[in-house]
């Protein structure tokens, strides 16, 4: 039988933020009771800051996962960092898997763990977010040799200017940067402690920031998370702890779908940061998105029976063609989730 996983997310109910993170979560638990296979079973944590809404609370109960409260990670570090705080949940098994709350799981997660093993599982980011030189002082003032240069980032991969055109500089830039992944999917041994080491570093690289121009200080606040992730694994990695870049279909993002690198039906996990954004990221703004604004409950009723476009959805004219094209699947999941799960 496959070990286990640890399935962790992070929402933020503190805040501006408590209406997104509620329809975030009630997606992810949604999404996770729909998916099918041997990780079903794999015990699944919610790490919330501060306290959950009743919805998240029933839809926690109906999923059988485990609820925690816990306050933000303290000033002045970003609120990026408070998925920090799902590592100190009551670990079940003897690896973790680190979701952030805006991810769908698709398909059964048991092929990642395998693909796994034992060591850290990760993606690389869309692009290079600092130059090299920063990248040098980053890990120096961690104290983690730096790696070189590999160019690991998906603009060092793929055209991706169907999603967005970059610049020669920049794509240079992303040639030259050490390994450096995004933080939205993270598999671990708990032994290896990379929570430990992950979560140490970040008051050592924002000591860095005063002494930045301005637009990599900005870089710093918005994305210490995953520079500390950066040189964690890096340090680990120097210990000679594989570090496994994730099977493609199990780190998918909005760039991967948009230049058609990825199809749809292939996705097994997908992370949709800025996706929803735009749509009133809510339960009631996407309601009205998929379903109009009179009537709900009919035409709830009536999609699940005919479909979206049966019913006239809002959907098909509120939303620019090409991004129904592509994320055509995704709202089709969200109306299946919310038809399911979401009262």
């Amino acid at each position: 039988m496959p070990a286990s996983v640890d399935v962790i997310t992070v929402p933020d109910f503190t805040g501006a933020a408590a209406a997104r993170f509620e329809l975030r979560t009630l997606l992810f638990l949604g999404a996770w009771i729909r998916h099918e296979g041997a990780s079903r079973s794999w015990p699944v944590h919610v790490a919330c800051i501060g306290d959950p809404p009743a919805s998240v609370r029933r839809l926690v109960e109906r999923a059988r996962a485990s609820i925690t409260v816990h306050p933000p990670m303290p000033h002045p570090i970003p609120n990026t960092c408070n998925k920090q705080r799902g590592f100190e949940i009551s670990p079940a098994c003897d690896r973790f898997l680190m979701l952030d709350t805006d991810t769908l799981v698709l398909r059964d997660l048991a092929p990642l763990a395998e693909a796994i093993g034992g060591g850290i599982g990760v993606g690389p980011t869309t692009g290079n977010h600092v130059p090299e030189s920063i990248w040098r002082q980053i890990f120096h003032s961690v104290g983690v040799p730096y790696p070189g240069a590999t160019g690991t980032c998906w603009h060092a991969q793929w055209d991706l200017s169907a999603h967005g055109r970059i610049s020669p500089e920049y794509r240079q830039q992303c040639l030259r940067m050490p390994p450096y992944f995004n933080g939205g999917v993270v598999m671990g041994t708990w032994a290896h402690g990379l929570g430990a080491s992950w979560r140490a570093n970040i008051p050592l690289i924002l000591r860095l920031t005063p002494e930045q121009p301005p637009e990599i200080q900005q870089v710093f606040m918005r994305h210490i998370d995953q520079l500390s992730l950066a040189t964690a694994t890096a340090a680990l990695a120097q210990t000679g702890i594989p570090v496994v870049t994730l099977p493609l279909a199990y780190q998918v993002r909005p760039p991967l779908l948009v230049s058609g690198v990825m199809p749809w039906k292939d996705v097994a996990l997908f992370h949709y940061p800025h996706v929803l954004t735009r749509y009133g990221e809510s339960v009631d703004g996407i309601s009205r998105l998929l379903y109009g604004r009179w009537w709900q409950p009919v035409r709830r009723r009536l999609a699940g029976r005919f479909g979206l476009r049966a019913i006239g959805s809002p959907l098909y004219r509120l939303v620019d063609p090409l991004a129904v094209r592509t994320y055509g699947g995704f709202f089709e999941e969200i109306h299946r989730i919310i038809q399911a799960h979401v009262t």
